[in-house]
Order: structure tokens, then sequence, then C-alpha cells
């Protein structure tokens, strides 16, 4: 890697704190409770399943993010 690159990846390291998690897990929670149903209750059954999908990734994504920087 080079020094550019590995400076980066510290920054981004530190930058990342479980506050962060937090946040990223309730953004998910949000789409997923909240817009979805919303979505759905209008009848927008494509943008609910789109809703759905980044709620997931938000929480899912989140987690894994926090835990790689964590073990490296």
């Amino acid at each position: 890697m080079s020094k550019w690159m590995i400076i980066f990846y510290e920054e981004i390291k530190e930058f990342y704190t479980l506050y962060l998690l937090f946040m990223a897990i309730g953004i998910g929670l949000f789409c997923l409770i909240v817009d979805y149903r919303y979505l759905k209750k209008k009848k927008l059954r494509k943008e609910a399943r789109i809703c759905k999908g980044i709620g997931y990734t938000y929480i899912i994504g989140g987690v894994l993010v926090y835990i790689i920087f964590r073990i490296f």
C-alpha cells in the first residue's frame, strides 16, 4: 500500500466510532420502520422495496464496517 492510502485508512478508522455505528443502525431502522410502511401504504411498491434494501444495507454495512475497522 502506498503511504497516502495508509494515512487515509487511519483517518477513516479514527472517524468511524461507536456513535457512527449507532447512527447507521438508526438510519437503517428508520428506513425499514417508517419509510417502508409509508411507501407501501401509498402503493409505491418499487420504491418500498428499494427503501427496504437501503435499510438493510445501512444496518448490515454499518456493523460490518465497524467490525472491520476494529479488527484491522
